[in-house]
């Protein structure tokens, strides 16, 4: 029997009283069926529904969408209204079914049905499901009724009736159904039972608390759901399936990032723990967190198996472990189960968009899915490197072209070019057109996919489109709640808004969620710089450099701030502490400018330009050395040059607050520029 999955907007009618009323008068019953049949059929055609099943005095119909089935729903209603009346009840469910030749089946059809039996005559009961997908509609009203358990579904379901003029409204209370039964109706059934009985268990409970608190316990309570997934162990042990067994680490912590209720660590500080022998609590320690994720990979041609074992990390008590087998196309469902197993396991119940969005399988083929992960393994190397970026872009855009739906391949390639931008490696304006295409591509193919709406934020981020970034990177959150890099843009944003408040309140979640990354603990530092908390920001950058002493970005930007201060020679001596660009880095370059070592400063310049005939280097940095030479016609000239390329995003939108340029504020072409950025 052939099956497939269909999401659809699942509708139940049914006439009200019709098994008395066969009783009482047989004829007229049957009269009003026929008017529901005639009614029905002609409406539901109209609004391109489809009948399943006709079932003695009801229907199972699906639509296409919700707003289809509650417009059909209400002109129904009108008509049935019409003399002779029929009295129906209409509930209506939006969900995931399986679809067989002669029926369908699933959660959601069971869901539907419990909602068609809390309605009333003239009335259409929806689920908060349905609520959401037609609140935009103009010409549809509803109202919150209540939040009722149904019998056999796990969970609570907010139910909502059609509100529109002529139909009617149920009460609360006057709500009937296939519900749970409600916890008044449960004790009249012990209220008949002797006190003497109640006093007698009272007492029982008392002794068995008393023996329970004296006795040493183990803590088995769940505590707040914070997760790290530490990288995958590889059973082959070959440079082609590690890639693969870090790309599946890195899947998993996607997965999980979809859940509302759990906070996950991010992929760049978990990798700080590939083949550590630590204890596992002192890595929960150092990651902030309750619980860890660790595993392994094996493949065997194209079979794979993951093993997966989640701990409480205080306690060292394994919460579940289980084993995988499946081929390689199966490899989402594969996560997409580990993701869904963890969550019970921390007794999160996951919505049913939740339900979706772990199911959702990016690609079915295993050679794009390779492509995929290479391609990742280079972007994610970080340091800007062209020729890293070149082979990331060449292997995402190998992973479309063998699978051109393959909406995560697409995201890779937009981000990819962002990097560009980032390291200041090429012109913003080329980069961001040419990412716009794949982004825009990635959201044709899935619009529900946070990446997607990170990419897009990002753009606009690097555009000033200030607005319509918030909301790309809110949505992305709202997808993916665990999205690190959509909070660091939101702090961005809110730093260049001079909101010290919201900067420091993403930061702190960026940081929470990575809190290994040195380029998160710098670009912190950073908006700091811009807020003039230079102490503030060397203050935080010096707790970083004490668990990463050497690390180049929190030199650099511990010298920036430092720069700040007017502290120049203190800055100048960590730039040439640096293991890279220690003598030609443009800040260095403008820090001898300052102090008067012209010379030194003229050398830099030189090399920036020359530079600058090869590669791109962004205009805003050669302005910044001629700044400090106190060459203000060049420093305007260059600033303008790098408005003309687009800007570099980060250092332009701050430029009004860049105590760089403090003393250019009353220069008219410099205010023409503050202008231009929103």
């Amino acid at each position: 029997m052939a099956q497939h999955r269909q999401l659809v907007a699942i509708m139940f009618t049914d006439i009200e009283g019709y098994t008395s009323l066969m009783q009482d008068d047989e004829k007229q019953a049957m009269l009003i069926r026929a008017k529901h049949r005639e009614i029905f059929d002609t409406v539901t055609s109209k609004y391109n529904g489809e009948l399943i099943q006709y079932f003695g005095d009801g229907t199972l119909s699906i639509f296409r969408s919700s707003v289809e089935a509650i417009k059909c729903g209400i002109e129904m209603q009108r008509a049935f209204n019409e003399e002779p009346a029929v009295p129906i009840r209409i509930g209506v469910h939006v969900g995931d079914i399986i679809r067989t030749d002669s029926d369908i089946i699933g959660d959601a059809v069971n869901i539907a049905s419990r909602i068609e039996s809390l309605a009333v005559a003239g009335s259409i009961l929806i689920s908060d499901k349905v609520n959401d997908q037609i609140r935009n509609q103009r010409d549809i009203t509803t109202r919150f009724i209540d939040s009722v358990e149904f019998k056999n579904v796990n969970k609570v379901i907010p139910i909502f009736a059609v509100s529109n003029e002529s139909l009617v409204i149920p009460e609360k209370n006057s709500l009937k159904g296939k519900t749970k039964p409600k916890d008044s109706e449960v004790y009249k059934s012990y209220r008949k039972k002797s006190i003497y009985s109640l006093i007698f268990l009272s007492l029982i409970i008392l002794v068995l608390m008393y023996f329970i608190m004296k006795r040493p316990s183990e803590d088995f309570e769940l505590k707040e759901p914070t997760l790290a997934v530490l990288p995958f162990a590889d059973m082959n042990n070959s440079s082609e399936s590690n890639i693969f067994t870090d790309g599946i680490t890195e899947d998993i912590i996607t997965h999980l990032s979809k859940i509302q209720h759990i906070q996950v660590i991010s992929r760049a500080s978990a990798m700080h723990y590939k083949g550590t022998d630590k204890p596992i609590k002192d890595i929960a320690e150092e990651l902030g967190v309750n619980y860890i994720l660790e595993g392994s990979v094996r493949l065997d041609k194209n079979q794979v198996r993951i093993n997966a074992n989640l701990v409480d990390a205080a306690s060292n008590k394994n919460l579940w472990a289980d084993t995988y087998d499946n081929t390689l196309v199966q490899i989402f469902k594969i996560q997409s189960n580990v993701s869904k197993a963890i969550a019970n396991a921390l007794k999160i119940t996951l919505s049913d968009t939740e339900e979706s969005r772990l199911s959702n399988e990016p690609t079915n083929n295993p050679e794009a899915y390779t492509a995929f992960k290479e391609a990742q393994m280079f972007l994610h190397r970080g340091g800007g490197k062209v020729e890293e970026l070149k082979k990331a872009e060449a292997l995402f855009q190998r992973a479309i072209d063998l699978d051109p739906q393959f909406c995560r391949a697409y995201v890779g390639v937009a981000e990819t070019y962002l990097e560009y931008i980032f390291w200041g490696r090429e012109s913003p304006k080329k980069m961001l057109e040419q990412a716009s295409t794949p982004a825009l591509k990635a959201l044709a193919i899935n619009s529900n996919d946070g990446g997607t709406f990170g990419a897009l934020g990002a753009i606009s981020y690097y555009k000033y489109e200030k607005e319509t970034a918030i909301l790309y990177l809110k949505k992305a959150i709202e997808i993916n709640p665990s999205y690190v890099g959509a909070y660091n843009k939101l702090a961005w944003i809110y730093t260049f808004e001079g909101n010290l408040e919201l900067m420091e309140a993403n930061f702190n979640k960026v940081l929470k969620l990575d809190p290994l990354s040195t380029k998160y603990i710098g670009d912190m530092g950073q908006a700091y710089y811009y807020m003039r908390e230079f102490q503030k920001a060397i203050d935080l950058i010096d707790d970083g450099l004490k668990r990463f002493p050497d690390d180049n970005m929190l030199l650099w930007m511990k010298a920036s701030n430092l720069s700040g201060l007017g502290k120049y020679d203190e800055a100048i001596k960590l730039y040439t502490s640096r293991s890279v660009a220690s003598h030609t880095n443009w800040m260095l370059g403008y820090c001898y400018g300052m102090v008067g070592e012209r010379e030194k400063a003229k050398k830099i310049l030189e090399y920036q330009l020359n530079k600058n005939e090869l590669v791109y280097v962004p205009p805003y940095m050669i302005a910044t050395i001629y700044m400090g030479l106190g060459d203000v016609e060049n420093t305007l000239k260059w600033l303008e040059k790098d408005y003309e390329v687009g800007g570099q995003g980060l250092f332009f939108w701050g430029l009004g607050q860049d105590i760089k340029f403090a003393s250019l504020r009353d220069e008219p072409r410099f205010k023409a520029l503050l202008e231009k950025v929103p």
